[in-house]
């Protein structure tokens, strides 16, 4: 007896499409969690630093937190004085400058309960009796600081009576 096994039968054309298919999906996820990484990341940071701000803004006379983008990075810098005139970014140098988000990150904010998103820089000041937020120079507060990556995003929340920060 001959028998004829020239071709695949539909059954296991099905589940090689099965197969590539779960293989695909799960590359798929796995390189979107990859990629939305350094947005957690930045946010973290963020959250981390601006405490860090706080605790030496409640210290010195007067002090002011710049986040900005250089060169598609984003980087902070912390400006500190024990002068009773206050912060002068025009001719002062920060007292620390720290990257906090890599190549690719988009950083934005919002003032109040306006949902309009602003650009970089931001600067941020806390009041020494209190902790809480001052007033940005435009007035009002920044509530939010989105941060995005790769279909990703993470929002660091504002407390402006408080001085309180989380990630949502």
């Amino acid at each position: 007896m001959k028998q004829d096994n020239r071709g695949l039968s539909l059954v296991e054309v099905m589940v090689v499409v099965a197969i590539i298919a779960v293989v695909g999906g799960v590359g798929i996820w796995g390189i979107n969690a990859m990629s939305g990484k350094p947005a957690q990341q930045c946010a973290q940071k963020i959250v981390y630093s601006l405490e860090r701000h706080r605790t030496s803004a409640m210290a010195k006379v007067d002090a002011v937190y710049m986040l900005y983008e250089n060169g598609g990075r984003i980087y902070v810098n912390e400006y500190l004085t024990n002068d009773p005139g206050g912060v002068n970014l025009s001719t002062m140098s920060p007292v620390t400058t720290t990257e906090i988000g890599a190549s690719g990150v988009e950083v934005q904010y919002t003032l109040g309960a306006d949902p309009a998103l602003h650009d970089l820089p931001l600067y941020l000041a806390f009041d020494r009796g209190s902790g809480a937020f001052k007033t940005q120079p435009g007035g009002g507060y920044c509530t939010k600081i989105i941060v995005k990556r790769g279909g990703r995003e993470h929002t660091v929340t504002l407390v402006p009576l408080t001085g309180k920060v989380y990630i949502e």
